[in-house]
């Protein structure tokens, strides 16, 4: 079905089509930004794991229908709704998930990464997991946000410098509070703290300088990538462009790709265990290796372990958890009677010793080789370890260990598809 008059479009419209985008974060500026490119002509992708409220739709772009869409998924709704918008033959997703669901194949699939989230654990995750992307199949990436009336934009493309170079190392250390790309979003009054506040119109211009960072990149205007737009409103209104520099010692730009990759057929959602260590040991050619468990580093802290069995942190009893250690809650790691009881946890309960594994082995149990990777721990688009020993003592054996990195091919799809992770 056409819905727009041609005639009334830009010329350099047909540029847009066929080109698929991500929007990370579907509230206050990702909203905006999925009518905006919609409109465009692109294929836009978009993943949150929050639900709309009443309290933010005055932030929302009006995609949104206020109140009927309370209590939805943020990214479902706005890919429904965007769906009505789209030129014939382009098409919407919503995912419901966050960036720890996804591993650096998921974003292969997209041309541009639109970064609209309040958080900078969240950014220092989805940049290094965009950076272990080889340069052929990485995206460039826009990220977007307010402080005050201010909006802000910076288009890069991980050569001159990467998305944490954009954070101030100060900013981190209470990386979890609600942030933007200019600051944190909350700020001392006589000693205590506030919450930065800004109304749609910031959010929509921080979308409208990211839209138009995009269009001008498209259309050949190549000065437009490494650079930060800022909108300064009234009193003094001004619009800005810079140029940011990379950050000495930035651990961000420390991340680089693997240098070779394995493929295997089919994707982590559907794929066990046992299939992955088969499918490995044929093409390894022996069956003397193990699978590492997946790494995940968020919140200065590192998950490396899949609990498998524990005990319940309120009366001791053992569970059989079966878990990452990033995806393991407190609730998780209570027995179903106590929960029952509504029993609180005794924090003085040692955890059990050997019930975590950091690494996958055809010694693993027949219930554990029967999940599938994704339940394991592994993100959609992981890019997953195998390590030969050879015998070797430990990794100052030097030439003995071998590494190798495997990844599912059909993964990158999936985030066209599926809904929920």
């Amino acid at each position: 079905m056409v819905i727009y008059n041609c005639l009334k479009l830009s010329v350099y419209r047909v540029l847009f089509f066929g080109m698929r985008v991500l929007i990370i974060g579907a509230g206050a500026v990702g909203s905006y930004l999925m009518e905006m490119l919609a409109k465009m002509g692109v294929s836009p992708d978009t993943i949150d794991p929050d639900e709309l409220t009443l309290e933010n739709a005055a932030k929302n772009s009006c995609l949104i229908r206020t109140p009927e869409d309370a209590g939805r998924n943020k990214a479902q709704c706005a890919s429904e709704r965007v769906i009505e918008f789209l030129d014939e033959g382009c098409t919407s997703n919503g995912i419901d998930a966050n960036a720890c669901d996804l591993g650096p194949e998921a974003y292969s699939d997209y041309d541009v990464v639109f970064v609209a989230v309040d958080n900078y654990d969240a950014k220092v995750l989805i940049n290094e997991q965009i950076r272990q992307l080889p340069e052929e199949r990485r995206p460039k990436v826009i990220v977007s946000g307010t402080y005050d009336e201010t909006a802000q934009s910076v288009m890069l493309d991980n050569t001159e410098f990467c998305m944490r170079c954009l954070i101030d190392e100060g900013w981190m250390k209470d990386s979890s509070v609600r942030t933007s790309c200019a600051g944190p979003q909350i700020r001392e009054i006589d000693g205590i703290p506030e919450i930065i506040r800004t109304s749609n119109l910031a959010s929509s211009m921080a979308a409208h300088l990211a839209a138009e960072q995009f269009r001008a990149d498209v259309i050949g205007h190549r000065g437009v990538v490494n650079r930060r737009m800022t909108y300064t409103a009234y009193p003094n209104p001004e619009l800005s462009v810079g140029r940011p520099m990379r950050k000495r010692n930035c651990p961000g730009c420390a991340v680089r790709p693997p240098e070779k990759i394995e493929w295997l057929p089919g994707t982590v959602l559907t794929k066990t265990l046992s299939g992955l260590l088969s499918e490995v040991e044929k093409m390894l050619g022996t069956d003397d290796f193990e699978v590492s468990v997946h790494r995940l580093n968020f919140k200065k802290t590192v998950y490396a372990g899949f609990i498998e069995k524990d005990v319940c942190r309120c009366c001791g009893k053992p569970m059989k958890i079966l878990k990452h250690e990033g995806r393991t809650y407190p609730q998780d790691l209570i027995c179903g009677q106590c929960r029952s009881d509504h029993r609180s946890i005794d924090y003085e309960i040692v955890p059990e010793q050997g019930g975590v594994l950091h690494a996958f082995t055809r010694n693993c149990s027949e219930e554990v080789k029967g999940m599938n990777l994704y339940d394991l721990g592994f993100p959609l688009g992981a890019h997953i370890e195998v390590v030969q020993r050879n015998n070797a003592l430990d990794f100052l054996d030097e030439g003995k260990i071998i590494s190798t990195v495997f990844s599912c091919s059909d993964d990158h799809s999936q985030m066209h598809t599926v809904h929920k992770l």
